[in-house]
């Protein structure tokens, strides 16, 4: 794991507002087999974020279930398919930011 990569992630995503009343969070879990982000991708990933989450009209049910609903990541989002392994959605609302870097397995 790279504490880096986390941390990069949260701060890059943090001012990510909701796209959708429905979708409560957003977890992302990072690519730590890729190289570490510079500062000038970040506005990039985080625009690439709320592009794809645009696109997205969820399930409901699935919206709420524990799984939630796992979107696949495009190649024409370059960054986002080069530094996340996956995308999440979930209908449950958390306590801190909107979108929540989680590492492989919800190891913390």
């Amino acid at each position: 794991m790279n504490p880096d990569l986390e941390i990069f992630l949260e701060d890059a995503f943090e001012p990510v507002a909701p796209t959708s009343g429905a979708i409560g969070r957003v977890v992302v879990e990072p690519d730590y087999e890729t190289e570490l982000p510079t500062t000038a991708n970040a506005g990039q990933l985080r625009d690439e974020l709320i592009s794809l989450l645009n696109e997205q009209s969820p399930d409901t049910v699935r919206l709420h279930s524990h799984e939630g609903v796992e979107i696949a990541i495009p190649e024409r989002y370059r960054l986002l398919s080069r530094f996340l392994r996956r995308v999440t959605l979930h209908a449950d609302k958390p306590e801190g930011a909107w979108v929540e870097v989680e590492p492989p397995g919800n190891w913390i």
